[in-house]
């Protein structure tokens, strides 16, 4: 016999598991499909509910084929969001983490010292990775890759979901990348109003700003917090959790 709401439920678990459709999608998938036997059962009646349900599954298509379709409609605004976080965190460490500006005369000495503290990120790290290596010491290797590590397993752990995993987010990342953010943006507009001073020779002869590979590295955990957060809104279903009394 057929029975509507467990065709319906059948269908929706195929497609949940062979598309990457959020279940805010298929909730609306489900209401066309429902429309739509509706429609065909009440103009052929002399049909059956069987066949005319098969019927309006195949006018809906594949799941793989409604996932291109919803992703050409542009229906997923986070993953813009989360591709910029991405390109962001990524040119970082191509741009100076910061800048300095002189306030007194500066020798020679001093100069290389803040040449080399202006380092791009990934110069720096190839340096660093180099010295501990050459002096072979594994502990601070240890300890080196865990502090470079740590600071960005955050953002690092958006990977799945930018390389379309289905499984939804953990809450607490999002607030952690969001929480990061804003630290991080806040500490940088506090250094903007009151740089850090370099001493030299027992005079402060050069200020320290934020520089632009600080800004993009911040910049990136907000807006993959901000992405989590709109993907989120497409993962939770419309539909009112029903309770069977």
């Amino acid at each position: 016999m057929f029975e509507l709401e467990a065709e319906i439920t059948t269908w929706r678990r195929r497609v949940e598991r062979g598309s990457s459709l959020s279940p805010r999608e298929v909730d609306e998938l489900e209401d066309h499909l429902r429309a739509r036997f509706d429609l065909e059962l009440g103009m052929t009646p002399e049909r059956s509910p069987s066949r005319v349900f098969n019927t309006v599954c195949d006018e809906l298509g594949e799941a793989a084929a409604l996932s291109r379709e919803f992703a050409k409609a542009g229906r997923r605004r986070w993953r813009p969001l989360l591709l910029a976080a991405w390109a962001m965190f990524a040119t970082s460490f191509f741009l100076p983490i910061s800048t300095w500006v002189e306030t007194g005369l500066l020798d020679s000495d001093a100069l290389a010292v803040l040449a080399y503290a202006s380092q791009r990120p990934y110069e720096f790290l190839g340096d660093l990775t180099t010295a501990l290596v050459t002096m072979g010491d594994a502990p601070s290797m240890v300890w080196f890759g865990a502090a470079v590590l740590l600071p960005n397993l955050p953002l690092l752990m958006t990977l799945p979901t930018l390389l379309g995993s289905r499984r939804p987010d953990r809450r607490w990342l999002r607030w952690v990348l969001g929480g990061m953010g804003v630290v991080q943006l806040g500490l940088g507009m506090l250094r903007v109003f009151s740089p850090a001073p370099f001493p030299y020779e027992g005079a402060a002869v050069a200020l320290q700003y934020p520089g632009a590979g600080y800004w993009l590295w911040s910049g990136s955990f907000a807006f993959a917090a901000a992405a989590l957060w709109l993907r989120r809104r497409d993962w939770a279903t419309a539909r009112p959790k029903t309770s069977i009394a």
